[in-house]
């Protein structure tokens, strides 16, 4: 059972977090959040997105498990988005036209990297993404490799989206795409 610990209207996981420093990490999961509502400063827009998630062998809880750490980011490989700034320092190089035009992010599961995490407001965050050293190697992949695709899904394949936590499948039940779409397990 997980337990929550509220101080005052601050609310703290219990759930171990990657600490701060420089960790090889492989992304396991690679999740289309579909076009989600953003507000900022009273303006709303709707922003296609992504989740993607790391699993860092050297840092474990307490049964062994690899911790993992996500990244939100919206669906754009514009050179000044956040996406193509991360895909560009964990490849080392820029994306030449051609590759951007055929670059899939479906590629990523399964690669391997080095990650910044640094302290953020309310938890640790990646600062950073680099490209393993030459020669360095990382521990066998320890979560099933998860791939969600919300076109797949809109076409009936859910077995996918039965796997992801509840708290991704209401984000991604509350995107655009899916708006009053009622979904059972089937």
């Amino acid at each position: 059972m997980t337990k929550i610990i509220v101080k005052g209207s601050e609310k703290t996981s219990s759930f171990p977090s990657v600490s701060v420093g420089v960790h090889k990490a492989r992304c396991v999961k690679v999740i289309d959040l579909g076009t989600q509502r953003n507000e900022f400063e009273g303006k709303v827009s709707w922003k296609p997105q992504l989740l993607v998630i790391w699993e860092t062998p050297d840092q474990t809880n307490d049964t062994s498990e690899p911790l993992t750490i996500s990244k939100f980011y919206t669906k754009s490989l514009h050179e000044k988005s956040n996406l193509s700034i991360d895909l560009t320092s964990w490849r080392g190089r820029p994306f030449s036209a051609t590759e951007i035009k055929a670059f899939d992010i479906a590629k990523l599961v399964g690669v391997s990297c080095l990650v910044n995490v640094i302290q953020g407001k309310k938890r640790t965050q990646i600062g950073s993404i680099m490209p393993l050293p030459k020669g360095d190697k990382i521990a066998e992949q320890y979560h099933t490799s998860v791939l969600f695709d919300l076109e797949e899904f809109q076409k009936g394949k859910k077995e996918t989206f039965n796997q992801l936590s509840e708290g991704i499948r209401n984000i991604i039940l509350s995107s655009k795409e899916l708006e009053g779409l009622e979904v059972g397990d089937d």
